[in-house]
């Protein structure tokens, strides 16, 4: 007996392709929120700066309202001393001695995620095109910063900045040496910017 109305829309896609499509309708979803547990990171620089004269640096000491506990802001001096040490950087106390002086702002603040998917990702088996409407996730989140800004101390201008950005999980703000010491490892990747 053939099938009418609604149900009749169904039988086009077989069992294991509506089961494929639903599959992966429900992996969309996974993926942005994996995708969000990553450092999002972004640079930019002077192209008529001269990096490679770069040998010893300095850190601006400065108060750092935007981030509430002192003891962040200490791991992101220490981050920072230990990345470019690490790249072959020495670091000086004195900024007369030093080639280059190292900033940074860090904090934190709440993001919205607003996602939008078909409804009939999670309708079961007997997925219809005709039944579908519009589901949407909002989510509120703590996203957090980390800006790298190098200064050549010789022409007094800002040379290179560096951002990163990721969504702050309750681990992450329970460690806060490891999320620094990743932050900073990832924002300086690009210094010196390569071919410089």
């Amino acid at each position: 007996m053939p099938m009418t109305g609604a149900s009749s829309n169904a039988t086009h896609l077989s069992r294991d392709e509506r089961w494929r499509t639903a599959s992966l309708l429900l992996l969309v979803p996974m993926l942005a929120v994996a995708a969000c547990s990553t450092t999002h990171v972004s640079s930019d620089h002077d192209h008529s700066a001269q990096f490679s004269s770069f040998h010893s640096f300095t850190l601006v000491m400065r108060p750092h309202p935007g981030a509430k506990n002192p003891l962040v802001v200490q791991r992101t001096f220490d981050a920072i001393t230990a990345e470019l040490t690490r790249k072959g950087f020495v670091y000086v106390a004195d900024p007369a001695q030093a080639d280059f002086a190292v900033d940074f702002t860090i904090g934190a603040s709440d993001r919205l995620d607003v996602r939008s998917y078909p409804a009939g990702a999670y309708g079961g088996p007997w997925l219809n095109a005709d039944w579908w409407g519009n589901n949407v996730d909002v989510r509120q989140y703590q996203e957090g910063t980390l800006s790298i800004d190098v200064f050549d101390l010789r022409s007094r201008k800002a040379v290179w900045h560096g951002t990163g950005k990721k969504e702050l999980s309750q681990s992450d703000l329970e460690h806060t040496q490891t999320l620094i010491g990743d932050a900073v490892t990832a924002v300086l990747a690009d210094f010196p910017p390569k071919g410089t």
